[in-house]
């Protein structure tokens, strides 16, 4: 990437895998989803970050075939999810570690749905700080791909009410077939004054999951939504290294904050292929489109701009 939303090709040589480097895998990339975490990078929205990026830069929820190994997990030929070092899975081959990787079947239908198994790792790791959900009441404020991977599982959990907070429509329709009781197809900070104007309309609930991120007004939305003594999650990940939090609410509601990051990859990844797999059809929905790779850069515009129907893009790696 050589300027913000400029993508160009470049020539560059494959990775060394040191024999002495152990625990590391050289991996030919076949499919790489996008997360919305990799878009500032791309609008150039991270202040400190200086262009061109690095080669591969900036993806990682990757699926390919391991070329090399100094690993005694994996061995040439395998397939596996894998989350590339330094985030440099826009590239032909790219370095992983092998304890961010988990081996798949080698099932070709499967591997491009299989770029799924990342985020829901992330997603498994923020349900389980938790705990049991069983009569408790969840809203979802951002319903991208992580806020409708939230409401599945947090259904699949057991949750009572799951709330789905997104202006767009298309979001909230796709989240009540993946388990929301409920949706608002509003900005959350709509739903805020439309709560005070008439508190009958909203109901605070036990959690409320800041799924957006890259701006700092929802957290204070969901500090503002959540009911006294509730629990407020910051999942989505933030662009600014400070955040005006509106204390004195939080302080009042006797609320609770939870940061939900980067979890141990070894066992979530693992726990996220067992569960992906059995519910694979229900969750390849998310997968709306699917481009060649050439075109990553059209893919993050329209990621940027939430183009009508697209939830998640996969990028196909098998041409250069």
């Amino acid at each position: 990437m050589k300027r913000p939303r400029s993508f160009e090709k470049v020539e560059a040589p494959v990775p060394h895998l040191a024999s002495d480097s152990p625990n590391r895998m050289l991996i030919r990339a076949s499919f790489v989803s996008m997360c919305g975490s990799d878009i500032a990078f791309f609008t150039g929205s991270k202040r400190h970050q200086r262009y061109p990026l690095p080669a591969g830069a900036p993806a990682h929820e990757c699926v390919g075939q391991v070329v090399e190994s100094t690993s005694h997990r994996f061995h040439g030929g395998d397939w596996v999810v894998a989350i590339p070092d330094g985030d440099l899975g826009l590239a032909e081959f790219f370095i992983a570690q092998d304890s961010k990787a988990i081996q798949l079947p080698d099932d070709p239908a499967s591997r491009a749905t299989s770029c799924l198994i990342q985020p829901l790792a992330t997603v498994m790791n923020a349900v389980d700080r938790l705990g049991k959900l069983e009569g408790r009441s969840v809203a979802v404020v951002g319903l991208g791909s992580m806020g409708l991977l939230l409401c599945w599982l947090l259904n699949k959990r057991g949750a009572d009410r799951i709330v789905g907070l997104d202006p767009c429509a298309h979001r909230s329709r796709l989240a009540r077939t993946l388990g929301a009781s409920k949706t608002y197809p509003m900005r959350s900070i709509e739903v805020v004054h439309a709560a005070r104007e008439d508190p009958s309309m909203w109901d605070p609930p036990d959690i409320c999951i800041e799924a957006v991120g890259h701006q700092t007004e929802t957290l204070n939305d969901c500090i503002e939504l959540v009911q006294r003594r509730g629990t407020v999650v910051a999942f989505g990940v933030p662009d600014q290294p400070i955040y005006a939090v509106e204390f004195e609410t939080f302080f009042r509601k006797n609320a609770t904050l939870v940061a939900c990051v980067t979890p141990q990859w070894d066992e979530y990844l693992a726990m996220a292929r067992e569960l992906f797999f059995p519910c694979r059809d229900e969750l390849e929905t998310l997968l709306t489109h699917r481009l060649p790779i050439a075109d990553a850069e059209e893919a993050f515009a329209a990621y940027e701009r939430h183009d009508q129907g697209l939830i998640k893009v996969v990028l196909d790696c098998s041409r250069w």
